[in-house]
């Protein structure tokens, strides 16, 4: 989940606004701060998109014309748990499914993302849809894909689960919320080779906008009338696959910006033996490093498939690392090549 800045959290002006002549300095209102900070961040992260997955064949969530690029369909499931230092951390569960239709130049692709930092809980299910445009006369060449996707999001503010000194203080926020809340995302891909991915090296890049509709969700008994702002996502992706054999290595780089200027980038590495193992390295410029490996099983059980078993582990190296502590994450998937 990306930590934004607390300023996308707006409290419209009147008599329980919260920012209205108040002093912050007893313990009731440092817990106030606290949980609009947390709620701040939810309205950049949880209630827009989690963080990307360092399995990137999730990319496709963040950036919809990356939906089946390949040959080949992938139904899998993802878990991950951050800041494992903290009670009530952060935690997303995911579940998706795409499949290429190549007759039709096209791939379509569903998840299902489940987001939890307490006191907020975001449910949201997308249904992505990509354009695979073939450059070249003959099929696996170069290919330009063009991709929009369509949330639909839950959002849950359950004030009861926040602890404070002075259960009583009217600018608390009081009883639950329950809002939904639709959305849009675009994008574009690029890669110069769409065939089998260990036939040659190539290059791809992308570029997505999520977020497209400038909507708030209205917390009505949120101390007063204030909104969580869905703000502008982007992100970019270039990178180039080196093959040789039956083994190829992998460097990225992905740049995500959120509204009004967040920019957060990420370098990837990751190495792959067909149909055996693959490994990964991942750093951020938030000051956390990843690293991920996963065995791939090809046998009786998946008949002409694969199953794709991996898990990372994060942690931050930044100056709150050690309070954070760290986060995993775990990834199952079955593919099958067309």
């Amino acid at each position: 989940m990306q930590k934004p800045q607390p300023s996308i959290f707006q409290a419209h002006p009147g008599p329980s606004s919260f920012f209205s002549g108040r002093s912050f300095t007893s313990d009731r209102h440092i817990s106030l701060v606290l949980l609009i900070s947390l709620v701040s961040a939810f309205s950049l992260s949880g209630q827009q998109l989690s963080q990307r997955s360092p399995f990137s064949e999730n990319s496709f969530i963040w950036n919809p014309a990356m939906t089946a690029p390949w040959d080949y369909w992938e139904m899998g499931v993802n878990y991950r748990q951050e800041w494992l230092g903290f009670q009530d951390a952060p935690r997303t569960a995911t579940l998706q499914v795409q499949y290429p239709f190549e007759r039709e130049n096209m791939s379509l692709g569903g998840y299902f993302v489940h987001d939890n930092a307490s006191p907020v809980t975001m449910n949201s299910a997308s249904f992505a849809y990509a354009y695979r445009m073939q450059l070249d006369r003959r099929r696996g060449g170069r290919q330009l894909s063009l991709g929009l996707n369509a949330t639909l999001s839950h959002i849950y503010v359950n004030a009861l689960e926040i602890v404070t000194n002075d259960p009583d203080d009217a600018v608390l926020p009081a009883g639950e919320n329950n809002k939904i809340s639709p959305n849009l995302g675009f994008g574009v891909f690029y890669t110069s080779y769409s065939k089998d991915e260990f036939e040659r090296t190539f290059f791809f890049g992308g570029l997505a906008i999520n977020q497209v509709l400038p909507l708030s969700v209205i917390l009505d008994d949120f101390g007063g009338s204030s909104n969580l702002m869905r703000a502008l996502h982007g992100n970019v992706i270039l990178g180039t696959r080196i093959v040789n054999g039956d083994i190829y290595i992998q460097p990225s780089a992905w740049v995500n910006y959120s509204a009004p200027n967040i920019v957060e980038a990420n370098l990837n590495f990751k190495l792959e033996q067909q149909e055996a193992f693959w490994a990964g390295l991942n750093y951020s410029t938030t000051q956390t490093i990843g690293l991920q490996a996963g065995v791939i099983l090809n046998n009786d059980f998946t008949r002409d498939g694969t199953m794709r078993i991996g898990t990372a582990g994060t942690f931050n190296v930044g100056q709150f690392g050690k309070f954070r502590g760290m986060g995993f994450e775990f990834y199952l998937a079955y593919q099958f090549e067309m």
